[in-house]
């Protein structure tokens, strides 16, 4: 990831490196999020609309602008956590990769054998907050919160989840960021694919009760079909007032 020029991060040359890379990154986010905020509810009756509404799971743009409140939250409170940092001079390290063990470390390891618990009371299932049934927006100092206590990289994992964001919704190089995000900096690229994996589950499911509203091919999800909805991908500069007027007008 190395969106560290001055017109990507902070102009100033105090900002550590890494900081300003993710100052970038969390900005170009940040104005998806309002754009989306902004433009989609005069979208749902585009005909590549589904292309935009896969990503969340859901046509139902109620839950969706939900959803992108709660990421447009995230990516203000991350920027602000950021530039503490950066004012700081604190830079983010990456999580370091766990590599094989050596034969020696394995014949040094204690293995214990417990004894067989007594059954025990079955465990609720887990929540998944990604879901609907269990969707809430954290207060301020919640988000903080977990800001502080998380890894760079989970926080914006989240972000681009609540922001509906999918390959096809990206350009090529900030794609490839998230990737690096992801990889170096412990962003639970699993847990990315696994609530985009119910999402397509959910979406399918939804789409089989509104047959009439589904008319164009949601699973290729073509970067045209995005640009016809939102103007740009995320990543690409931002349309001017022009291009959103004539998108929505």
């Amino acid at each position: 990831m190395d969106r560290t020029d001055p017109n990507v991060a902070l102009k100033t040359p105090t900002v550590p490196g890494r900081i300003a890379a993710f100052l970038g990154m969390v900005r170009v986010l940040l104005g998806y999020g309002k754009h989306l905020d902004a433009i989609l509810p005069d979208r749902i009756g585009h005909p590549n609309f589904p292309t935009v509404a896969i990503g969340f799971g859901t046509h139902d743009i109620r839950r969706i602008l939900e959803h992108v409140q709660r990421g447009i939250l995230r990516a203000m409170v991350l920027q602000k956590y950021l530039l503490v940092r950066a004012a700081q001079g604190r830079d983010i390290a990456p999580t370091p990769h766990c590599g094989p063990a050596e034969p020696a470390e394995i014949e040094a390891l204690e293995v214990k054998i417990r004894a067989p618990r007594a059954a025990a009371f079955k465990r609720a299932r887990p929540i998944d907050p990604n879901g609907a049934l269990h969707f809430f927006i954290p207060t301020l100092q919640e988000l903080e919160a977990q800001v502080r206590r998380r890894s760079i990289g989970r926080t914006i994992s989240e972000i681009a989840m609540d922001l509906g964001i999918v390959p096809g919704a990206c350009d090529g190089r900030f794609w490839a960021d998230l990737d690096t995000v992801w990889r170096d900096f412990d962003g639970d690229f699993a847990l990315f694919c696994e609530v985009r994996r119910r999402r397509i589950v959910a979406f399918e499911k939804e789409r089989k009760t509104l047959p009439d509203t589904w008319a164009c091919r949601i699973w290729d999800v073509p970067k045209a079909a995005i640009r016809a909805v939102l103007g740009y991908l995320v990543g690409e500069p931002p349309p001017d007032d022009a291009t959103i007027a004539a998108l929505t007008g």
